[in-house]
């Protein structure tokens, strides 16, 4: 796996594809998120579990939404390799990604 220039970094962040997936990686994590901590708390019988048709349809939907961003993500540009049984980029891309996703850029 190659490093990617900051320039070819920037480039990739401002395309259409690269904003199309960060947005449907946080439809994905808006979906799955309330979900896996639902699933805690119930566990920790501090909450009733959920229903499993709601439960199997926002992992459904949240899945339906990661997937095609992952792919949106490799397609704008961002390399993926394989170590062991996880998928790893650039730390660099990777934190970028993660920022993206997770605050609103300027």
């Amino acid at each position: 796996m190659l490093p990617i220039e900051d320039d070819a970094l920037l480039g990739i962040r401002r395309s259409a594809v690269y904003r199309t997936a960060v947005w449907l990686a946080r439809l994905a994590n808006l979906v799955l998120l309330p979900v896996v901590v639902w699933g805690i708390v119930s566990v920790a019988q501090i909450a009733p579990t959920l229903p499993q048709p709601v439960f199997m349809g926002a992992w459904a939907v949240g899945c339906v939404t990661l997937v095609p961003a992952v792919v949106l993500f490799y397609r704008s540009g961002i390399s993926f390799g394989r170590r062991g049984l996880t998928w790893v980029t650039d730390e660099r891309v990777g934190n970028a990604v993660l920022r993206d996703v997770f605050w609103l850029r300027r």
